[in-house]
């Protein structure tokens, strides 16, 4: 893993992006699209987060609402 950035590129554009779901929701690969694009286009928001910046499943409602 020490090496890892002789082995792998560099990403320019976000590739993970994180979201609160209902409890028995299976997310759509069109879902997960549209999170990505958000995040990438507004940065983290309720709607779409990182590990670094998270936000509660109050915050997710609250932003929909």
């Amino acid at each position: 893993m020490r090496q890892r950035r002789d082995w792998f590129e560099k990403f320019d554009r976000v590739y993970l992006a994180l979201w609160w779901i209902s409890a028995g929701h299976i997310p759509t690969i069109d879902e997960a699209k549209l999170r990505l694009a958000s995040l990438e286009e507004k940065g983290p928001t309720p709607f779409a987060f990182t590990f670094k910046t998270t936000f509660t499943p109050e915050q997710a409602l609250e932003a929909i609402a």
